[in-house]
């Protein structure tokens, strides 16, 4: 048996190595058994132990990345501070870090600001995105998972507002990384609290929390954006879209809040040019690919396509193609990509086929594929 082992290749030394510290690791039971005990049943039990025990430290190291994460943001907020405070000073302006925060403050949490207004602010789309007031919200775990990344990213966007520069969040060092971060911690959080039941004021917050991440991811990108940011940012949109787009219950009233809260939120990312290409070209596959089911479904008249249909699909993409026309409707097209092409042409290509072959059976649907059609 030891010469075995000299015998095999490079691919063959790790299968062989494995079992021998498996064989190892049961000698090491079976002798480590108390009296009285199977072995059966002492290995379970170092089970558990090793089970509890990585449970433990899972949620220990969680709870050290979150609170590096948030010493990280406080280092950049305080950074971002005294680089607007030195850029003051040098054009014969002189205000302390204090008073910039106390600013800040009210910019975001004083009595003109919309967190204070009852009815939602007529510009939605402004420099600084707007907060809802925590007292306006009960206690509960998705407000206290939006709220501190909110403030962080919101705080930073005013601070970049008044200094006119992105240096505090560009990519490279750890502001880039913890702004990054926390963009996508923000996102995480939104995705969480849509799939869960309504909240008296959390349909407010979402949006707010999207636009929050939209304005950091303009600043963000303000150059190209890193390969690594577009893929986690993709990911992310493809999971709400998912979401929109597979909701169960779409005909039943908590369906629909549901989905509004979805829609709302998705507008709100397609605000960053970064974002809207990439939520663009999210949709327009999602609804070619369910407009040649659609299709393939029509065509077969057997009972058991009644089964296959996609109704939840089907309903929900009214909702989706709402949002694709809300993104389509604005004239700036700063924020389309030479990689649409490719999608625009695909869909185009698959409207001209289809539309007028799924009137009959699917008129809305075709009505609002055309109305896309039309926009692009």
């Amino acid at each position: 048996m030891e010469t075995e082992p000299n015998q095999l290749n490079g691919s063959g030394r790790v299968p062989w190595r494995l079992m021998k510290a498996q064989v190892a690791v049961a000698m090491a039971v079976v002798r480590s058994r108390p009296p009285g005990v199977s072995s059966r049943q002492h290995s379970e039990a170092l089970g558990c132990t090793l089970r509890r025990q990585d449970g433990a430290w899972r949620e220990r190291a969680q709870a050290l990345q979150e609170e590096v994460l948030r010493l990280q943001q406080e280092l950049l907020v305080s950074r971002a501070t005294d680089d607007t405070n030195s850029s003051w000073e040098t054009a014969g302006f002189h205000l302390s870090d204090e008073a910039i925060m106390e600013d800040l403050s009210q910019d975001l949490f004083g009595p003109g600001s919309p967190a204070f207004s009852a009815d939602p602010p007529p510009d939605r789309d402004s420099e600084t995105p707007d907060l809802l007031l925590h007292s306006r919200l009960q206690t509960d775990p998705w407000s206290d998972a939006l709220l501190p990344h909110m403030r962080f990213l919101q705080s930073l966007c005013s601070v970049q507002r008044l200094d006119g520069s992105s240096v505090a969040l560009a990519p490279e060092g750890h502001g880039g990384s913890a702004a990054s971060e926390t963009v996508f911690l923000l996102l995480d959080s939104v995705a969480v609290a849509c799939r869960a039941p309504l909240l008296p004021g959390l349909p407010d917050l979402l949006p707010q929390a999207s636009r929050a991440a939209s304005r950091a991811l303009d600043l963000l990108c303000c150059g190209r954006p890193s390969l690594d940011l577009r893929r986690r940012l993709e990911e992310a949109l493809r999971q709400l879209t998912q979401m929109l787009l597979h909701s169960p219950r779409p005909g039943r009233i908590d369906g629909l809040q549901a989905a509004e809260k979805l829609k709302e939120s998705l507008v709100a990312l397609g605000s960053s040019s970064v974002s809207k290409s990439l939520l663009v070209r999210l949709i327009l596959s999602e609804i070619g690919s369910l407009a040649e089911q659609l299709w393939q479904t029509s065509q077969v008249q057997e009972s058991s396509a009644l089964r296959t249909f996609p109704l939840d699909r089907y309903q929900n993409s009214c909702h989706l193609l709402w949002v694709l026309e809300r993104l389509l409707s604005s004239p700036d097209r700063a924020w389309w990509r030479p990689e649409l092409e490719a999608v625009q042409t695909a869909f185009l290509h698959r409207l001209e086929l289809l539309v007028f072959l799924l009137w009959d059976e699917f008129p809305l649907f075709s009505i609002l594929m055309w109305r896309i059609g039309k926009l692009l």
